[in-house]
């Protein structure tokens, strides 16, 4: 803490100086390197121990209380030593009452809650203090979930936070219900300060030695003068707030690291256009559109390599320093999915649920602590889920990436912000027409780029492709023209992806599987109770149509060449709307040229 009041820069609950003042001198304890030794290990030690005495005595081994006589025994420092002395000498002269009750209590670990074991406990054993020895005898379950307990620290800790001290009545049970009570709220409220308590165990610990260690022992022997005056002070009840902590020393600037590769270079975006075996331009395209909208829609038909081509870009950001990552949408996707929402978590081994982010906010992290390197978000299939109910406030953070906002189930404190170098690149199958639903707020968020097989860059994609790696099979190319021409409906043309692949060499034996087990069921879902339509698309039916005319080759080159010519053309100007690759104003299209669609 900063300044004079000790509330400036700490979160709800407001105005509890008293609570305030525990966790921060506690803080101070946590930060000791020495702390793990001092005061976890040797209870997770006995903790062993006990361990071992209880599965002996359950199993049925005469030896098993060896190891309550033994150094890691519960004696060593848990319990008062009066108190174990008291019970070490019940041990020796009934030794079967002491099993037949330990047997019992740690038979119940799995039924009985914890404060009822410690009652049920010293309704037949009771030595000392209620509660003290029972607890020491629930670490052989869990030690981080059931803590030791000790009285004496434990009311002077309830004092000097505003708690009342323990009932003279109150049987051990309850005063160890109590105490987790306690230790769970001294938790919550340190983790609201910035202080991450790992469990029970350690939240006991640090309030044993905010009470217990004074002045003449590590870290306190170690604290400056005026430190040790106010804990002195905070432990007679006169100072609640702890000093502020010495300034921290200015760092030295660091030297400006030079900027990460550019992903987008000229050089970059023309390898993979070659590899991709699109257009540079056509690619340069896009990336501008990503640039200069962030967002952008790949849609079309089915098997164009809209998928693909996303996770290709995509995977170009790693080498500028960036990453991406890839989500698919369907219609039981939601917004607790996608964005944050509450998964359920174990506490200190209670149920219970926890804030989780989705790949939204995880991504715009690492963008947000890297902005100088490109991150990519791949949405897939995004009409598939009920977008508006799935982007939540991303339908204003889109627009207005320079404002933040209040998440639906973060803290008004925790706004949140789409970081400029965070793209998103969605895909759209247009075969089922739902793309005709996407509301208008939607479409004007995004830049669309069309993938149909009859124009760039889709269009004789599979020619390219056959070109280089198989040419005696580029016949296929036409073939999947023809039938594309007969479909007559670009949204439902068949896609080059059918045949695109390296895993297997594609001969003609193959691609009539590929058409008839892939390409025919899509094809039939068209023309379903129409065979005549259907007998249309049979695969030697068309290559007998092609053996016919030969002229496809060379339609498809004459009008590639023409599109390089005509590149003062638009892919897409952000709505849609496609006109790169029609005829020129007053051209007529050749009857032929209906034709020239490859995949």
């Amino acid at each position: 803490m900063q300044d004079s009041s000790i509330l400036d820069n700490i979160g709800n609950p407001p105005g509890d100086t008293r609570w305030d003042a525990l966790i921060e001198w506690a803080r101070l304890f946590y930060q000791w390197e020495g702390f793990q030794d001092a005061e976890r290990n040797y209870k997770l030690e006995i903790s062993q121990t006990l361990a071992g005495v209880r599965d002996m005595l359950l199993d049925g081994f005469p030896n098993w209380d060896t190891g309550l006589k033994g150094p890691r025994s519960p004696g060593y420092h848990l319990v008062n030593w009066r108190v174990y002395s008291a019970f070490r000498n019940l041990l020796d002269k009934d030794r079967e009452l002491v099993g037949d009750v330990l047997r019992q209590f740690w038979r119940s670990a799995d039924s009985v809650s914890s404060e009822d074991r410690v009652r049920q406990f010293e309704e037949r054993i009771a030595v000392g203090p209620r509660g003290q020895l029972a607890a020491a005898f629930l670490l052989a379950d869990d030690p981080a979930d059931n803590p030791p307990y000790r009285t004496e620290y434990l009311n002077k800790a309830y004092q000097l936070v505003g708690r009342e001290r323990e009932e003279v009545g109150d049987d051990g049970g309850r005063r160890y219900r109590k105490m987790l009570d306690f230790l769970d709220e001294f938790i919550q409220r340190s983790e609201l300060r910035g202080l991450h308590v790992r469990d029970r165990l350690d939240a006991q610990s640090l309030v044993w030695c905010v009470m217990i260690y004074g002045l003449e022992r590590p870290p306190a022997s170690d604290w400056a003068d005026g430190v040790r005056q106010r804990y002195e002070s905070y432990l007679n009840g006169e100072a609640l707030r702890p000093p502020p902590p010495p300034p921290e020393p200015e760092p030295e600037p660091e030297p400006d690291a030079p900027p990460p590769p550019d992903p987008w270079s000229e050089e970059n975006i023309a390898a993979l256009a070659e590899e991709l075996l699109w257009d540079q331009y056509e690619l340069a395209e896009v990336i501008a559109d990503l640039r200069e909208k962030k967002q952008v829609i790949f849609y079309g038909p089915p098997g164009t390599g809209k998928t693909y081509v996303a996770r290709r870009i995509a995977q170009q950001c790693r080498t500028g320093g960036g990453d991406f990552n890839i989500v698919q949408f369907h219609p039981s996707y939601s917004y607790e999915d996608f964005i944050e929402g509450f998964r359920p978590r174990l506490h200190s081994g209670q149920p219970g649920f926890e804030l989780v982010p989705g790949p939204l906010r995880r991504i715009a992290a690492q963008a947000a602590a890297n902005p100088r390197s490109t991150y990519i978000l791949v949405i897939d299939e995004l009409n598939r889920g009920n977008v508006a109910k799935v982007f939540g406030e991303l339908y204003f953070l889109l627009e207005y990436r320079d404002e933040d906002v209040q998440l639906q189930y973060s803290s008004p404190e925790q706004r949140f912000r789409l970081p400029e170098n965070l793209w998103f690149i969605c895909t759209m199958n247009t075969a089922d027409r739902s793309i005709a639903l996407m509301d208008a707020a939607l479409r004007r968020r995004f830049y669309f780029a069309p993938f149909f097989s009859d124009q760039p860059p889709v269009q004789g994609l599979l020619g390219r492709w056959l070109e280089r790696n198989n040419p005696r099979m580029g016949w296929l190319a036409d073939l999947v023209d023809v039938a594309n021409d007969k479909l007559a409906d670009r949204h439902l043309g068949v896609g080059p992806s059918y045949f695109i692949g390296n895993e297997q060499e594609l001969d003609e034996a193959r691609a009539r599987r590929i058409w008839r087990r892939a390409v025919i069921p899509y094809i039939e879902e068209q023309y379903f109770g129409n065979e005549d339509r259907l007998a249309e698309f049979d695969f030697d039916r068309l290559k007998g149509e092609l053996s016919q005319s030969r002229t496809l080759p060379v339609l498809r080159q004459a009008q590639d060449e023409r599109r390089r010519v005509e590149r003062g053309g638009a892919v897409g100007n952000g709505t849609g709307e496609e006109t790169l690759g029609g005829p020129a104003p007053g051209e007529a299209i050749p009857a032929s040229d209906a034709s020239d669609s490859t995949a």
